[in-house]
């Protein structure tokens, strides 16, 4: 049964964390791994920023909805914006 949602095991596998089973779910939350866009596992590439992580296609202006790279956006309330949009927005 996993650690933290207490659910069964579904075909009897788990993932280890400090010794602990858990869900895939709950250990990559354990371990800082769930995407800030869709709140599910992210076990291929990665964007980090802001001090959160994201799947690359969840790394989207917050008013445009165009995906972004790191490096290529403006922050502003917490939020990821492209250059574009920020300047209208704010500019």
């Amino acid at each position: 049964m996993a650690r933290d949602c207490r659910e069964p095991f579904h075909g009897g596998s788990f993932f280890d964390h400090e010794g602990l089973p858990y869900c895939e779910t709950h250990y990559h939350a354990k371990r800082g791994s769930l995407c800030a866009g869709c709140s599910k596992p992210i076990t291929g590439r990665c964007i980090t920023a802001m001090f959160k992580k994201f799947h690359p296609e969840h790394f989207v202006c917050a008013f445009c909805l165009k995906q972004l790279n790191k490096g290529t956006f403006k922050e502003q309330n917490d939020k990821p914006y492209c250059h574009q949009c920020f300047d209208k927005l704010f500019g």
